[in-house]
């Protein structure tokens, strides 16, 4: 009964769509197809990231480095003023807020390993 009321064209179209593909000839033509876009994405993404590199070095480049330079002159600066004796070498390795800064990192470092008989770094 359903076989008298098919349309010819409809079956044709069907027919036309119902094609055979091989499973694997598919597979990897899909798979070339994603690694050709996640290989130009990569690319892309690398030239960018260079080039956003290369324009954050010139601008921040000389600020930064006037900086670094501006707080290292400032960190290892003399507290006390001791002359030039015997007594300003003895003192000059701990006579500097860098020094000093170290070394009270270090005592709490000690003291919070012995507090909690742990360590910071595990």
């Amino acid at each position: 009964m359903m076989a008298e009321f098919r349309d010819p064209n409809l079956e044709s179209l069907f027919a036309e769509a119902k094609r055979d593909y091989e499973g694997e000839a598919i597979t990897a033509q899909v798979m070339a197809q994603t690694r050709n876009r996640l290989v130009s994405k990569a690319v892309g993404g690398a030239l960018l990231g260079l080039i956003a590199l290369l324009i954050a070095r010139y601008v921040f480049a000389v600020p930064l480095l006037d900086f670094a330079i501006l707080l290292s002159q400032f960190i290892t600066n003399p507290l006390i003023d001791l002359g030039e004796g015997w007594l300003a070498l003895a003192f000059m390795p701990i006579n500097n807020i860098a020094s000093i800064s170290v070394a009270l990192g270090k005592l709490s470092l000690m003291a919070w390993k012995r507090l909690t008989g742990t360590s910071l770094l595990r």
